[in-house]
């Protein structure tokens, strides 16, 4: 997804993406990325948590008109609280 990233923003067309794992966004290296901890098929936020959503959304549009350090991966503020669900993703332990 970087790759594409960076031949839209090359044609002046603004991207930012939404990243679950930090370290694999800084190997791809995209224009902008913002991080967020929640778990993997929950970007947003849980199911229905629409305070969240657009939130969330606000922020893509607000980094979307920003010019950052190529590169850069912004961390927000939003934390999944609900379980640990996250962490077991992580450890690919999702059941």
């Amino acid at each position: 997804m970087g790759l594409i990233q960076r031949v839209l923003d090359e044609a002046g067309i603004s991207t930012v993406s939404l990243t679950l794992v930090r370290e694999m966004t800084a190997l791809a290296k995209p224009s902008k990325a913002l991080y967020v901890q929640h778990p993997f098929g929950l970007t947003l936020g849980a199911v229905g948590d629409r305070i969240t959503h657009e939130a969330i959304l606000r922020d893509c549009l607000r980094y979307a008109e920003q010019t950052l350090p190529a590169g850069e991966i912004v961390e927000l503020p939003y934390r999944w609280e609900v379980d640990d669900l996250r962490e077991r993703q992580l450890r690919k332990q999702a059941h």
